[in-house]
């Protein structure tokens, strides 16, 4: 029976609970979409057979989903189902907690799709029918990068959040969870998925013998910016999409932080458990000999050898006995004093902002052809080698080269710059400064940026 697919795809979402479990049966097993027909069966006949709407077992039939793609396959005599990958990433995007992360190997594989599809547009002649597809595939490929970058990236996100529940809760003695299962699971996320993930989108990353995905980016900007054909709309859409994609390096950052403090507490948290276990095994060894029936010589004493290297409780009786309070207040004085203090406060004047100034708003957003227009600004004017102040640099530069100059395009040319130049370090000593644009203001920390004398 053939539907329209709107109703299909509404009625997978009225029963999702039911795919949900195929998809989790997907997860665990060697995430092939076969799935096994009675998995699919059973919930079929305890779930949508008693549904009220009586359309809905004759929708989600089996024959059905085959007529109208929502499963590819059905081998009856093996008992095996295959679900349409459409609906997989359909199912992933609705649960995020169910979203697949991405391994080394599908950062790999992205890594040299993009390669290749970047050698293969530098080989066409521009603007020529073969040059125009293979500009088309290296955009689908960078959506479609942008697309599982973004979504993996939220799918990290509620896996770190639900390893801080998790530690929450031991932290807490709660939890059934132990130190060692905790720093299992904290160091395989860390390795097997947020590590690849910060490798493949950091904009420093360098690889020796290929090119990582912001270099094979760059080399198709060079291409179109630096050629003969200077087609800078190509060079500043494609420096676009770059940054867009890289600037997630900056959420993997904070979440490998994350991670990297809950593996320090939990690693200490599991030596001193082995520390402890360690010592009252040994301090059981120890009592053995005592248990010899005896009434004379069946205690363990100061001077026992299991407390030999034990020193925690050493000197606690002279401590006591040699040391008084620290801390002696006068009781005539300190009132005074503390009254003096208050005083000078209340003669100090608080600083007041300047007088029609709004700070900027985070919801301050640029649309995509102020975005470009600004890429284009910087992509023609480089920043100078040795720029003590890059914000400064900035405000200057967009505000004589566009119209209608607001702050905002200030936050956006300081993360293109960040995603594309190396040597930008925060300036020392860092201090505070302000800038307006009549408006507005921002407060920041100024970095300076010095190219690597190496390279020129």
């Amino acid at each position: 029976m053939k539907l329209n697919r709107e109703v299909l795809i509404a009625a997978v979402m009225r029963h999702q609970g039911v795919f949900f479990r195929m998809l989790d049966y997907i997860d665990q097993h060697d995430g092939s979409l076969d799935i096994p027909e009675h998995l699919y069966l059973n919930d079929y006949n305890r779930i949508i057979c008693r549904d009220d709407d009586s359309n809905m077992q004759h929708h989600l039939n089996i024959q059905t989903l085959l007529d109208n793609g929502i499963f590819i396959h059905h081998d009856r005599g093996a008992g095996v189902i295959t679900l349409e990958r459409v609906i997989v990433d359909l199912l992933r995007f609705l649960d995020v907690k169910r979203a697949k992360e991405l391994t080394n190997a599908d950062f790999e594989q992205m890594r040299v799709q993009l390669v290749g599809a970047v050698e293969h547009v530098m080989a066409q002649v521009i603007d020529s029918q073969p040059y125009l597809d293979a500009m088309s595939t290296f955009n689908n490929l960078m959506s479609e990068i942008h697309s599982k970058v973004k979504e993996n990236v939220h799918a990290l996100m509620a896996q770190v959040d639900n390893l801080a529940m998790e530690y929450k809760q031991y932290d807490a003695g709660l939890g059934e969870v132990s130190a060692f299962d905790l720093y299992s699971k904290v160091t395989s996320l860390y390795e097997r998925f947020v590590l690849p993930c910060y490798e493949f989108i950091n904009p420093s990353m360098e690889m020796v013998q290929t090119q990582s995905f912001s270099t094979s980016v760059q080399t198709l900007i060079d291409h179109h910016a630096l050629g003969q054909t200077k087609r800078f709309e190509v060079a500043t859409k494609a420096q676009l999409r770059k940054t867009v994609i890289s600037s997630y390096y900056k959420d993997i950052a904070l979440l490998s932080k994350k991670l990297e403090q809950f593996s320090s507490h939990l690693k200490q948290e599991r030596s001193h458990f082995l520390a402890l276990e360690s010592a009252y095994s040994e301090l059981l060894i120890s009592i053995e000999p005592l248990r010899h029936g005896r009434r004379k010589n069946k205690y363990l004493s100061s001077d026992s050898k299991v407390f030999s290297h034990h020193h925690s409780l050493d000197g606690l009786t002279s401590q006591k006995s040699k040391f008084t309070k620290k801390i002696s207040w006068d009781s005539d004085n300190t009132k005074l004093q503390f009254k003096e203090y208050l005083n000078l406060i209340q003669q100090q004047s608080i600083k007041k902002k300047s007088a029609g100034l709004k700070p900027l708003l985070a919801s301050d957003m640029l649309d995509q052809d102020r975005q470009i227009s600004i890429s284009n600004v910087l992509y023609q004017t480089p920043v100078p080698a040795n720029t003590p102040d890059v914000h400064q640099f900035i405000f200057d530069l967009l505000k004589r080269s566009l119209n209608d100059f607001k702050l905002v395009d200030v936050l956006y040319g300081i993360e293109d710059v960040f995603s594309t130049y190396e040597g930008i370090e925060r300036t020392n000593p860092a201090i505070c400064q302000q800038m307006d644009d009549g408006k507005h203001f921002i407060n920041y920390l100024p970095v300076e940026y010095k190219k690597d004398q190496n390279h020129v």
